[in-house]
């Protein structure tokens, strides 16, 4: 059977889901989501309940995982004789009460992008933070967790963290500033 897998409400890729004597293959194609370099991984909703099916691999810009589940698995998970009702990548698994897997922003394209600091522009460039337009300012945004590197470090005395995301606003006045002060060291 076939199914489609979804990111961020919207469908993304494909995954087959072949019974066999040892439990279930899977197949998983999907394209790659922009999601700031978090690790996605791949899930299944039966019902009430979460399967975790696996950590999909970056081949050819594509996300693929072919694995076997077993029964035992399936069986925890209520899938033992019954395909689950819905396929999704998240950086974790929902929670049944919100009803649909955490939206996760896209990162703005085109110009938008730039704040005009070098350091900046490479992490948004190279898709280790995120960006999203808040009026007249960027929020910079990435995962963060107290015991690992983040990738707004470089800015770190200016981010907020909040829930394992830290964030950073930019303003066009903070570019200005940067702009003025890189024409002084000169």
């Amino acid at each position: 059977m076939q199914a489609e897998v979804y990111y961020a409400g919207r469908e993304i890729g494909t995954i087959d889901w072949s019974p066999d004597a040892y439990g279930v293959q899977i197949a998983l194609d999907c394209e790659t989501p922009a999601c700031g370099g978090a690790l996605l991984r791949c899930y299944a909703q039966a019902g009430e309940k979460q399967l975790r099916i696996g950590l999909p691999e970056p081949q050819c810009g594509r996300l693929v995982l072919r694995r076997r589940l077993s029964r035992e698995m399936l069986r925890d998970a209520g899938c033992l004789t019954a395909v689950p009702d819905r396929f999704y990548l998240a950086a974790e698994p929902k929670s049944a009460a919100a009803g649909e897997e955490p939206v996760q922003p896209e990162p703005l394209q085109g110009t938008a992008l730039r704040t005009g600091d070098a350091v900046l522009d490479a992490l948004l460039a190279c898709g280790a933070v995120q960006a999203e337009a808040a009026g007249d300012a960027l929020v910079l945004h990435c995962a963060f967790a107290s015991d690992r590197p983040f990738a707004l470090a470089p800015a770190f005395v200016l981010c907020t963290v909040e829930e394992g995301v830290a964030r950073l606003r930019w303003t066009k006045k903070d570019a200005a500033d940067g702009a003025a002060s890189n024409a002084h060291t000169d």
